[in-house]
């Protein structure tokens, strides 16, 4: 397996430090006042996360990797933004490797972690059969990668900043493929989705994606896009 798809299976987690002070009232006093002062500087964003399933190995591995760096270049851009409402976006991505079987495990996978907000996936019709269940079970919206308007696009009619941007994400120098594209507007789609439904609703989560996603259209790298 490349280094590409380790880095895409890799899941990373937080864990704050704990700190233990002993001495005397007056230095005890100096390190709260230390430790306060940090804590405020150092504020951290609530995360929001969107999940990711397509093969990262078989057949079809070069679909995965079109999506993962897509996915990776609009979280990035999203975050040096600002984040979406005050929310910091993190991608989950799973490999699913085209396998039906796989397919409902990831998704359930997805399911149960209620800060997974929405699904993009999973590329292979039949895999995307199994998992859309699933999904809708779950009341967690899914954009199908696959199936219009998230359809694979010829790459050279994609603009030059996006291929240079693309490129700058990828392990070696890798230009887009036919599903880089969809992804990408996959993302921005529910980016500004979630920004609606925090808008409205003060929140993001599932049910305020949803809403907001709801008649919303926009003019993405591969036309009008849209939730199907």
């Amino acid at each position: 397996m490349s280094s590409a798809a380790a880095d895409a299976g890799n899941q990373y987690s937080v864990v704050s430090n704990q700190f233990s002070v002993k001495g005397n009232w007056p230095l005890l006093t100096v390190y709260c006042l230390l430790l306060t002062v940090l804590a405020g500087c150092a504020s951290v964003q609530p995360v929001v996360k969107i999940g990711l399933v397509a093969p990262f190995e078989g057949a079809q591995r070069e679909l995965g990797y079109d999506a993962i760096y897509a996915a990776r270049l609009a979280v990035r851009e999203i975050n040096q933004s600002g984040g979406v409402g005050g929310y910091r976006v993190a991608l989950v991505a799973l490999d699913d490797r085209g396998d039906v079987q796989l397919a409902g495990e990831t998704a359930v996978s997805l399911t149960v972690d209620p800060k997974v907000v929405a699904v993009i996936g999973h590329g292979v019709m039949e895999t995307t059969a199994v998992a859309q269940p699933i999904y809708a079970e779950a009341n967690l919206p899914l954009l199908p990668l696959g199936n219009p308007p998230f359809t694979p696009q010829d790459p050279a009619l994609l603009p030059t900043e996006f291929q240079t941007a693309y490129n700058a994400v990828t392990p070696f120098d890798e230009t887009a493929g036919p599903y880089a594209a969809a992804t990408y507007d996959a993302m921005q789609l529910l980016f500004q989705a979630m920004a609606a439904g925090e808008a409205t609703f003060g929140t993001i989560d599932r049910d305020s994606v949803t809403n907001g996603l709801t008649a919303l259209k926009y003019d993405g790298l591969v036309g009008t896009v849209f939730q199907p």
